[in-house]
């Protein structure tokens, strides 16, 4: 029970499920979309990359016409009087366009014409004196209505007000679940009675802003009741196909022969082209009215009139920038549906995303919790590039709208959280063979270790050691010549020199036991050279005991010498004894032979006493044989030797 429990602790602590976790809190909160945060996020990004890869224009086959500042002041203010609108249209309609729709609102009568001042004269004796002048006077709005009679002409409703006039093309609904494919509205605000009647067709020319104002869509259907009316881009593109009638059924809009797919709320995302195409495709309508536009280039256009004229006030916030003209909105969305341009986000994109971005995710995850941080995080990247390749391949190519930023932000979130949940885990690791071994390791090798941790391995395996083993001859009545505090003083550093001695020499002290330690080399990382390391070790360890005991204390205490064996041979090493305290040891033959070859230092008055093993792979030639002697436990006489020195 107690290993089932750490099992699934360490699973639920494993850096790639705390960033599977985190992958699934993210995209769950992309798919709910909680305060509209992902959504904003989204349509930024597709704005992003709209800016970079702007819509293919080819041949549009739309023109505006655009009521510039230049235009204003030739007029001499906005807005311009009705006789310089009728010469404009005429002009145009002489140049033979496909249609001519205007992106202007004409609300009332021209205040600008004489008529209007003499209208708008209140006392009535002055009044009937100029009757006979009001009776003589030219009618503006007459001339421009007779000129949109001319061709075919569509002026600008708003939305509000009341029912729609009769004058509107009514769209025809094949069926009742079509009114959700247009965006209602309680009326529609007509033009001017005299100038509606003699347009071909009216549109409303409306738009809506989304968060900050900015526009992305152009309306394309309103619906009030339970009737549906065009907006001014597809009314003219009606006209401009000389369609007779417009059609919705199945979620698609037929303007003729053309299909367009159409999204809840009847409005067409726009699909910007690049604002370079704008200024081609755009005359200024005091060029035209001073003669320096041929009327060739009006010929088989859609021609929208509007005005970029800050006085106009029909500048809007657009992803292209804050003072985008109301009619270069409309131009774009006209000649989407000339090129049969409608992106749509699938029924099915939320489900879309969400599923990609949890298996990129769980890639970054897995991976970031077994790589460094830059390489994960050169992973994640790679992994948002590709999902971001996927979103405008989509786009471009095939009119499809995926979430640029949503998948790739839940992909580095969750493989930033699994590469932290791996750097807080290795620090632990880290913490923990620092804790475990720097006390019986020497600093490079605990160094060693901490930088390749996976060399550390804990759950034992079978390798070749050399053990050591040490004594203190005569230790038990020595203590009984000392105090305990003077002992104990004189233990720690002598034990404390033995255990330096071990370290330096790349051994690992396995224990210390009252007066003895137990050291073991080629643990826990394996050396080449260990056998004469601990050799080494020995005659250092025997060196500093014979220059300890002639310390005042302990020379006063008749300190003994320290008797060291050393054998080396085959043994399982592993970390036993839990996680709360070190036991990373070695259980063998070679160990019992060192212990035994310790105590045989007594037979041969020696101090240092070296086993078979260890001397046959030992590369030094300083050892000599000491003789035979049979080992408590073994079942020959065992040959030991000692180094010639000694």
């Amino acid at each position: 029970m107690i290993d089932r429990r750490r099992q699934l602790k360490r699973l639920l602590t494993a850096p790639a499920v705390v960033g599977g976790v985190g992958a699934l809190i993210f995209a769950a909160l992309s798919a709910t979309d909680l305060h509209g945060f992902a959504s904003v996020l989204r349509e930024r990004a597709i704005d992003a990359l709209q800016r970079v890869a702007p819509r293919e224009t080819g041949r549009a086959g739309v023109l505006v016409v655009d009521i510039d500042s230049a235009t204003v002041a030739r007029a001499g203010g906005w807005p311009l009087p009705r006789d310089d609108m009728a010469r404009l249209a005429a002009l145009i309609l002489d140049g033979r366009p496909a249609a001519l729709a205007f992106d202007i609102f004409f609300d009332r009568s021209d205040r600008h014409s004489l008529r209007a001042h003499i209208e708008g004269v209140s006392d009535p004796k002055l009044r009937a004196e100029l009757a006979p002048i009001l009776a003589q006077a030219p009618d503006p709005d007459h001339e421009f209505g007779e000129t949109l009679e001319r061709g075919q002409t569509i002026l600008a409703a708003l939305a509000g007000g009341a029912a729609p006039p009769a004058a509107f093309n009514f769209v025809e609904v094949q069926e009742p679940s079509s009114l959700k494919y247009a965006r209602p509205i309680s009326g529609v605000i007509a033009p001017h009675e005299p100038l509606a009647a003699e347009a071909l067709g009216l549109g409303v020319s409306s738009l809506f802003g989304e968060e900050g104002g900015v526009v992305r869509r152009a309306p394309l259907l309103f619906s009030v009741g339970d009737r549906l009316v065009p907006g001014l881009a597809l009314e003219a593109t009606r006209v401009a196909e000389n369609v007779a009638m417009l059609s919705v059924e199945g979620g698609r809009l037929e303007i003729g022969a053309r299909r367009a797919p159409l999204g809840e709320g009847g409005a067409l995302r726009l699909r910007w082209s690049d604002p370079a195409h704008w200024a081609q495709r755009t005359l200024s309508a005091a060029d035209l009215l001073e003669g320096r536009v041929a009327p060739e280039r009006l010929a088989g256009q859609l021609v929208i009139v509007g005005a970029s004229a800050p006085q106009a006030g029909a500048l809007r916030p657009t992803p292209l920038g804050p003072l985008t003209p109301s009619v270069q909105i409309h131009a774009e969305a006209a000649e989407q549906l000339l090129a049969g341009i409608a992106p749509l986000r699938p029924k099915h994109a939320v489900a879309m995303e969400v599923g990609a971005a949890l298996v990129l995710a769980a890639v970054a995850a897995a991976v970031a919790a077994r790589v460094g941080p830059m390489t994960a995080f050169a992973l994640q990247s790679a992994l948002s590039a590709f999902w971001i390749a996927v979103a405008a391949t989509a786009l471009i190519f095939q009119n499809i709208v995926l979430d640029p930023a949503g998948p790739p932000l839940i992909v580095l979130l969750s493989g930033n959280i699994a590469a932290a949940a791996a750097f807080a885990r290795t620090r632990q690791m880290k913490a923990f063979i620092s804790r475990k071994f720097e006390q019986y390791l020497s600093v490079d090798v605990v160094r060693e270790i901490i930088a390749h941790p996976e060399r550390l391995r804990r759950k034992g395996e079978m390798r070749v050691i050399t053990a050591l083993f040490t004594d203190i001859e005569n230790f038990t009545p020595m203590t009984r010549r000392l105090a305990p505090r003077d002992l104990i003083a004189l233990l720690d550093v002598y034990l404390g020199g033995l255990e330096r001695i071990v370290t330096n020499h790349g051994g690992m002290v396995d224990g210390v036991t009252g007066d003895a330690i137990h050291a073991f080399f080629n643990v826990p990382l394996e050396r080449a050279d260990h056998v004469d390391a601990a050799i080494a070790c020995a005659a250092a360890i025997v060196e500093f005991s014979e220059s300890f005991r002639k310390e005042p204390l302990a020379a006063q205490a008749g300190f003994g010498r320290t008797r060291v064996g050393v054998e080396t041979g085959p043994a399982i090493v592993g970390d036993v004894g839990g996680a709360r305290r070190l036991n990373y040891t070695a259980y063998g033959d070679a160990v019992i032979v060192a212990a035994r070859l310790e105590q045989a230092n007594k037979q041969f008055d020696s101090q240092i006493c070296i086993g078979p093993g260890a001397a046959a792979a030992a590369a030094r030639r300083d050892l000599a044989p000491l003789g035979m002697l049979r080992l408590k436990g073994l079942p020959e006489d065992t040959m030991i030797f000692t180094l010639a020195g000694e």
